[in-house]
């Protein structure tokens, strides 16, 4: 690639590539959602359950907005079955 070229080629967001870490547990989250809002596409983290039974998803919960002419990662995500929230950790 030529370096004029580089210094004008879009960055992009690959979902996929990032970690996201927990301010509670201090552990890894996991991506359970994709969704397309307006020009952005937003994606949900949570704890894992097993891994992290004490971190509550109202509170934990990290959303990342990704504008969606930089996405990289949006196929894969539409193609991704995410996991059900097991029923103990549904709100009472």
């Amino acid at each position: 690639m030529d370096p004029s070229e580089e210094e004008t080629a879009p960055h992009r967001i690959d979902i996929f590539m990032m970690s996201v870490k927990c301010g509670n547990c201090d552990k890894y989250q996991t991506v359970v959602d994709f969704k397309k809002s307006g020009d952005k596409n937003v994606y949900t983290y949570e704890c894992d359950w097993d891994a992290s039974p004490g971190c509550d998803p109202n509170v934990t919960r990290t959303i990342v907005e990704v504008p969606k002419h930089l996405d990289n990662s949006t196929r894969r995500h539409e193609e991704v079955s995410y996991p059900e929230a097991p029923e103990s950790s549904a709100p009472k």
